[in-house]
């Protein structure tokens, strides 16, 4: 789970919250932090009645009518394909860094088709090859993070961190926040895959809860240190880049550059994991139709829906900028964790309802708090984005209601 949260966030949401907020970055980082914690909540609650494959459209599907229950499972899908192309974007931008003609045209496009290729193949063999990679990717990663915190605390001038203007309005401190809510958004994706887990109602809470309040002091470190060096934040696309170069001059960005590479790499090869295996469960319901879940018969993996997915993602990647992948990617995970916290809410009641190993007190009051508190984020940050998330959501709902008329093959095996 830390190799899917500690990524895109860290990367680029220096440079994004300080254009939005300027010194109240930390208060911003803060209230994303303290939304997330009964969202957390309701996730380890709801991931420890479950085993199988789907996460959130499990949860939703316990407690909610089929057409919401999908429409979590659809909308989780779709944001991790933009979170592939809002991760792509960034590869390409650090990448850029050494081959400044990367950054536009076809470069541009033939380096993100590269980058697709190689890490769906990965995906393809299978969990545990995909997983030795995963591995290896966490330890560059944490080592990234620790590194750079670590060089840069000590010339960290606290005359720089001082906060000499308003607080922001609602609106851009409320899309501030989403920023970092993206940043976030990995913690789900360890549930997506829990009934791969060796013991999923076990391991998963507890994944949850650990994983955010380390990677909140990692994003906290990141911040301190692009704040306390950079006198502008906000100018620079690679601002860890430009932290590493002003502190230790040209060797300093291209160490930071590689960092950041093997960073994001890591975050899209665990997002290409999970991504294909929402269609799976979705198929598996009938919700969508029942060759997405096809199993190859010697890597045991859903290859269909591995590259339909990986196709979208790098795809969405060549036809959207960072920013907008970003933006749209956290509208609808939001809207998918509000409907989860409602399904939660109503399972509350319900004595028949799966029971939980984590057990969360109030679970009922809670749920319900969290649907109304992220439903508000939503209508003051995400304004711009609901329009084209609707029509994806219309597109899944005709698939939806055709696959529904379609006549049942019968059983099958799952990967």
């Amino acid at each position: 789970m830390l190799n899917a949260m500690i990524g895109a966030g860290m990367l680029a949401a220096p440079a994004k919250v300080y254009a939005l907020a300027g010194g109240w970055s930390f208060v911003v980082l803060a209230a994303a932090a303290l939304a997330l914690t009964p969202l957390i909540l309701c996730f380890a609650d709801l991931s420890s009645r479950f085993s199988g494959t789907g996460g959130p459209y499990l949860y939703a599907r316990a407690g909610l009518p089929a057409l919401p229950a999908f429409a979590v499972g659809w909308l989780m899908w779709f944001s991790q394909a933009m979170s592939v192309a809002t991760l792509s974007s960034l590869f390409v931008t650090y990448l850029a860094g050494f081959v400044p003609a990367l950054e536009t045209g076809l470069p541009r496009y033939l380096t993100i088709a590269a980058l697709g290729v190689a890490l769906t193949g990965i995906v393809l063999l299978g969990i545990r090859q995909s997983a030795r990679a995963s591995n290896v990717l966490i330890v560059l990663k944490v080592g990234f993070v620790i590194a750079f915190a670590a060089a840069g605390i000590w010339f960290v001038q606290g005359q720089r961190l001082a906060i000499d203007q308003p607080l922001p309005t609602a609106i851009p401190f409320a899309q501030a926040m989403l920023i970092y809510l993206f940043a976030y958004s990995g913690f789900e994706r360890g549930s997506v895959v829990a009934g791969e887990a060796q013991d999923p109602q076990r391991d998963v809470p507890a994944a949850l809860i650990g994983g955010v309040l380390a990677v909140t002091f990692a994003y906290a470190a990141v911040l301190l240190v692009c704040m306390g060096v950079l006198d502008q934040p906000a100018a620079n696309d690679r601002p860890l880049a430009e932290a590493g170069r002003q502190l230790f001059g040209p060797a300093g960005a291209v160490a930071v550059s590689a960092g950041a590479l093997a960073v994001i790499v890591g975050t899209i090869l665990v997002i290409t994991i999970s991504m294909p295996r929402m269609l799976l469960a979705l198929s598996e319901q009938e919700q969508l139709p029942r060759w997405l879940g096809a199993v190859h018969p010697r890597w045991r993996t859903p290859h269909v829906a591995i590259v339909i997915s990986s196709v979208l993602g790098f795809g969405f990647a060549m036809m959207s900028d960072l920013l907008t992948a970003l933006t749209i990617a956290t509208a609808a995970r939001l809207t998918g964790y509000v409907l989860c916290c409602i399904s939660l809410w109503r399972m509350s009641g319900r004595p028949d309802a799966p029971q939980p190993r984590f057990s969360l007190p109030f679970r009922g009051p809670i749920a319900l708090f969290t649907a109304v508190l992220f439903t508000g984020v939503l209508a003051l940050g995400a304004t711009k984005e609901l329009p084209p998330l609707a029509a994806v959501l219309a597109v899944g709902l005709v698939l939806w209601a055709v696959s529904r008329r379609a006549p049942s093959p019968g059983p099958r095996s799952n990967p």
